[in-house]
């Protein structure tokens, strides 16, 4: 019988320092590559802001078509809102649906209408609008004038609308717009 000698192999009892820089540095691409996957929460907001706003510009199109009103849309800091033109003024609708909303934070706009040549297509509409202002009936200090207008055909102003995050890393903003005056589209712009 032969009997096992030599020398004795010993385990490690731990990792080496290059191991452990390896482990860091595949966590860390994983991370990053997750991080860049996963969209921000912004441009979720922005996404789904612009199309709560699409939808709501094409429920106000059918709206003025039924009730054969003519109503506007004013943009602010804020938010925005849906008006009516009654009784020689803009008035708030509080119609479900219409109600006034409120951007969401860090939320940029920029617009770019035509609503003269909207009104243009109707003299009393335009009579009616710029009536000299001792014949409007002014009890607020200023008028709120909207930048979009929808007639009660469901005409609506040519405009575009661009939608944008304040945080100059966002890369995603949106579009919405008419060119034609009745179809309302929105699209990603890629800048």
């Amino acid at each position: 019988m032969t009997s096992a000698t030599g020398t004795l192999n010993r385990t490690k009892a731990g990792f080496t320092l290059v191991e452990i820089m390896v482990t860091i540095a595949i966590i860390g691409v994983l991370a990053m590559t997750v991080s860049f996957v996963i969209p921000d929460q912004q441009d979720d907001q922005i996404s789904e802001t612009a199309e709560d706003l699409h939808q709501r510009i094409r429920y106000a199109q059918e709206y003025a078509l039924v009730r054969h009103a003519i109503l506007g849309l004013h943009l602010t800091q804020d938010g925005y809102r849906f008006l009516q033109w009654r009784e020689q003024q803009w008035q708030a609708i509080e119609q479900r649906g219409l109600r006034a909303q409120n951007w969401p934070e860090g939320m940029v706009w920029e617009i770019d209408s035509e609503t003269e040549e909207l009104l243009g297509q109707d003299e009393d509409a335009v009579e009616s609008f710029f009536a000299p202002k001792e014949e409007r009936n002014n009890d607020d200090e200023e008028a709120v004038m909207p930048q979009l207008w929808i007639l009660g055909s469901g005409d609506i102003s040519v405009f575009t609308l661009t939608l944008g995050s304040m945080d100059v890393f966002t890369s995603r903003s949106w579009r919405l717009a008419s060119e034609d005056g009745y179809q309302v589209s929105l699209e990603p712009v890629n800048e």
